[in-house]
Formats: structure tokens, C-alpha cells, sequence
């Protein structure tokens, strides 16, 4: 099967928001209104909201707050030759719009070189967290800029639409049924792409961030993926050895090993560990072992099940005896 072709999904934009909400914004002609905006001919003013509001479809997606003229004038001159990824016009933008859909709306049109628009089914695609809707934005810009670079696009709001299409086609049932979109569908699946390095990449990182220690990441794995939680518990065991072995390792300048059940011998040995901890240690890494080794891709349900079981066993135990030792 070929890669997977974002820009692929530009051309299917249009055809592909008719389908499922009946059609979309035009962008042609809300560009060239807004576009003296940026060249700095004209202000964002409350007649270019009017047009955008008077759009076809506008309504049908968000519902433009009212705008006093007065709070327009705090942004004159903010969007003449608009840079990309500009922190001081997104955050005077949402304070004034109060909504990070609109906000990059506007953004977008009047920009599409450096901006395109938050929706929740990119956001969702794309796996972003962050305490703010601006952070979330600019998290979504940066991520939006290296599929640019990767795909070829021209602009940054041409990988918007694409995203956007794609998720029609993968939150929908009958859009995967048409051949034309299945073919893409299972592109999309069944090829590593930079999109799901993405969103992998923004999923672990915010979850690396409120999880310091490797057995809080293996409980939040257990149930959805025990191999990946007995991988990550297994970490934090080789972890646990490691720094005892180092204490005594020094003190009596021993031979460096870097074989587990050694290490745990020697420290069985010279009293560090009873040979009951040892025992449960030895075990503990047998199921790391089974976890790295085991195919389990096509494991049948006892034998995932067995191993769900070994993990978090081995994850209590473990959290049970680090507080003993470092706690």
C-alpha cells in the first residue's frame, strides 16, 4: 500500500463538507474582502464581520458575538503583513472574540498564508492539550506548519482544510463507504504518517507531563494496553535495581554488570533486599520479560488476560516498595 498523501484530501474539502454539514464557507470571496486588511489598506471593521456573518453557511457553524466598534479600534494596525504564529494578535483576538473557532476564523482569512482554523475535529485528530485555547491554537499552528513543510502546501490554511477533511471521513460511517474515501480511509490507517506522529507525540507529552514516574504511566496503560504497561513497569524496576545496585557498587568497588537477576543477587547477598523481595523482583522482571518478548498481537484472551493480571500485580508491588526504600 502506498503512504498516505495529506494533499490528497485538499481538492475533496468542499465536496466533502457538503456531504456532512451542506456545505462550506467561501473562502474565495471572504479572502479578498479581508485581504486589505492585511495589506494594511483597509481596518478589520464591523463591516467585514457583517460579510463574514452574512456568509451562506457562517451560521450553520458559529454564531459571531456582538462587537462594538470601540473594541475593534484596540486592533488597528495589528494585521499589516501578519507574521506567523503572532502570540500579541491571537491573545488580543480572543479576549475580544471570546472564542478560539471564530478568533482563527478570521485569523485564517485574513492570513491563509500563516493561519488556519481550530475546530474540535482537529483538535481531537491531532491530540492537543493545553491550559488555554490560545496555547492550544498556537500548539495547532506548529503542528499545522510541519505537516506544511512535510506535504508541500503553499499555505498553512490549505493543511487546515485537508485535516478537516480528513476528519470527515474518518468520524463517518457512510463517507468511508464510498470508495474514493475508503481508499484514503485505509491509507490513513494502515501507513505511518506524520499526523498520527503528531498526535502520538502531543498525547505522550501531555500525559509524560502529569505522570513523572514510569508505574503512574503504566497504570493509565494497564487496561487499554497491559504488554505496553508491563513495558513501562518494567522501566521503573530496572530503574529501582539500578540505583541500589549503584549505592553498593561504589562503596565496594564491584565489577559492573548490567544483567538484572545479577545485580538483584548482590544485593540479596549484602542484605539490601531480603530474599523474599529478591523472589517477587525476579518475578516482577519475568513478566517485564513477557511483556517485551510475548507476540501479542494476536494472543488469545487468556493469555492477555494472565498478563493484564501479572502487570498490575507487579505495578502494586513495585509502588509498595519504592515507598518502602525511598519514600
Amino acid at each position: 500500500m502506498k503512504g498516505f498523501d495529506l494533499k490528497q484530501l485538499l481538492p475533496l474539502y468542499n465536496e466533502l463538507g457538503t456531504l456532512k454539514y451542506g456545505g462550506t464557507l467561501d473562502f474565495s470571496r471572504l479572502e479578498k474582502i479581508m485581504e486589505p486588511i492585511r495589506l494594511g489598506s483597509q481596518e478589520l471593521s464591523i463591516e467585514h464581520l457583517m460579510a463574514l456573518k452574512e456568509d451562506t453557511h457562517f451560521p450553520s457553524w458559529w454564531k459571531l458575538p456582538e462587537i462594538k466598534t470601540e473594541e475593534l479600534n484596540s486592533l488597528r494596525g495589528l494585521f499589516k503583513n501578519l507574521n506567523p504564529l503572532d502570540f500579541k494578535v491571537i491573545q488580543k483576538l480572543f479576549e475580544i472574540f471570546k472564542n478560539i473557532e471564530i478568533m482563527s476564523c478570521l485569523l485564517r482569512l485574513i492570513c491563509p498564508k500563516h493561519y488556519g482554523i481550530y475546530s474540535a475535529p482537529v483538535e481531537n485528530l491531532l491530540s492537543i492539550k493545553a491550559e488555554t485555547p490560545v496555547k492550544k491554537y498556537l500548539i495547532y499552528l506548529q503542528n499545522l506548519g510541519e505537516l506544511q513543510e512535510h506535504y508541500n502546501f503553499e499555505r498553512l490554511a490549505e493543511v487546515d482544510m485537508s485535516l478537516w477533511a480528513l476528519c470527515c471521513i474518518l468520524n463517518e460511517d457512510f463517507l468511508q463507504q464510498n470508495p474514493l474515501y475508503h481508499q484514503i480511509y485505509e491509507e490513513y490507517l494502515k501507513t505511518t504518517n506524520p499526523i498520527k506522529k503528531i498526535s502520538a507525540r502531543n498525547a505522550l507529552q501531555h500525559i509524560r507531563r502529569e505522570n513523572l514516574i514510569y508505574l503512574d504511566l503504566a497504570e493509565i496503560f494497564l487496561d487499554t494496553d497491559p504488554e505496553i504497561a508491563g513495558i513501562l513497569a518494567g522501566k521503573e524496576l530496572e530503574g529501582l535495581v539500578n540505583r541500589l545496585y549503584l549505592e553498593i557498587q561504589v562503596r565496594h568497588k564491584l565489577y559492573p554488570t548490567t544483567k538484572i537477576p545479577e545485580k538483584l543477587d548482590e544485593l540479596a547477598r549484602r542484605k539490601i533486599i531480603s530474599d523474599q523481595v529478591k523472589d517477587e523482583l525476579i518475578s516482577w522482571w519475568d513478566t517485564r520479560n513477557k511483556a517485551v518478548h510475548w507476540d501479542l498481537a494476536q494472543a488469545e484472551g487468556w493469555k492477555l488476560e494472565g498478563l493484564h493480571q501479572r502487570v498490575r500485580e507487579m505495578i502494586a508491588g513495585l509502588r509498595s516498595l519504592r515507598e518502602k526504600l525511598f519514600d
